[in-house]
């Protein structure tokens, strides 16, 4: 496996990539108060999060990168303050420009809690652009 571009949001929101490569990825998360909702349940968005966390690894690798176009999540199960949470995307479907993935998001017990399918448009990944960030 190799390592996923970096993804600062995610980063920023606790968010790890631990599998990554060949169409699919996995990221995980322990579920912290700032995670919550007013129920004290985990929020959507950031279940969202972690879904498009794993599928953005997924479709994007050292021969592609994709850019989604749509997801689709439905949630399945709340999940609560020190939860850890597990999302694992794999591509279902290869066309001839875009990648349909399937998601499913599991708690630490093993429980499906969301499942979600992606569409990415996929190109191929040009050479490293290297123009300076304050000429762009």
């Amino acid at each position: 496996m190799s390592t996923p571009p970096a993804d600062r949001y995610a980063q920023h929101l606790g968010i790890d990539v631990v599998g990554h490569g060949g169409g699919r990825a996995e990221s995980t998360v322990t579920v912290t108060e700032d995670h919550l909702n007013p129920h004290d349940t985990t929020h959507g968005a950031f279940v969202f999060a972690v879904v498009g966390t794993a599928v953005a690894a997924a479709a994007n690798d050292a021969e592609h990168t994709g850019v989604a176009s749509s997801i689709h999540i439905d949630y399945l199960r709340p999940t609560r303050l020190g939860d850890r949470l597990h999302a694992e995307a794999s591509v279902a479907e290869r066309l001839p420009k875009e990648d349909i993935f399937t998601v499913r998001v599991t708690d630490g017990t093993g429980r499906i809690v969301a499942r979600a399918t992606a569409r990415f448009n996929r190109r191929a990944r040009a050479a490293e652009h290297t123009t300076p960030a304050a000429d762009r």
